[in-house]
């Protein structure tokens, strides 16, 4: 599997071979084949896999301050560690949603329902506790942080941007405290 998501990181759906996976994992291309069946399946087992990953790095679980920019920092943070992870199977697929709008779906959108949830959860806290305006639409607000959050990184690792992890992940959480408050 890790050989695989190397493979598709490295040079994209299209271009990454069976070949080279196998010759990545140390083992004879028939034994994909055996395993796998198609690339198409290894794929599909490639994406999974890494959903489950990214799904179990992005649990942030334990007691919050109350304070929004210490909360949101977390959750940014945590979200960020999980996109530098998988960070290669994401471009892969962002690259790849078009021609495989399922694959892209569970990798890039179903994936981060249950983390978006956790973030508009503490919000509609939040929100009882008078702290967050109570007119904030707490699921948007999940999907514009996280977005924002993907482009930062996207932005950076492609040498797009002046800031650093620190940076991106510090002034997007100020600016968004800033317009929930």
């Amino acid at each position: 599997m890790e050989a695989a998501r190397a493979e598709f990181s490295e040079k994209g759906i299209e271009s990454a071979t069976t070949r080279g996976i196998a010759v990545r994992a140390g083992c004879n291309e028939v034994t994909l084949f055996r395993h796998f069946e198609s690339k198409q399946k290894l794929l599909g087992a490639v994406v999974q896999d890494t959903s489950e990953e990214f799904l179990a790095l992005c649990e942030c679980t334990g007691e919050f301050s109350g304070d929004p920019n210490e909360d949101l920092e977390r959750f940014a943070r945590v979200y960020n560690a999980s996109l530098e992870r998988c960070e290669g199977m994401a471009r892969a697929m962002i690259g790849e949603s078009r021609r495989r709008p399922h694959l892209a779906k569970e990798l890039i959108g179903d994936v981060l329902e249950p983390f978006h949830r956790s973030i508009a959860g503490y919000l509609a806290q939040c929100q009882n506790k008078g702290v967050v305006r109570a007119d904030l639409n707490t699921m948007a607000f999940a999907e514009v942080f996280t977005s924002a959050l993907m482009g930062g990184l996207l932005r950076r690792t492609s040498g797009l941007s002046d800031l650093d992890r620190e940076g991106w992940i510090k002034q997007t959480v100020e600016i968004f405290v800033r317009g929930i408050s």
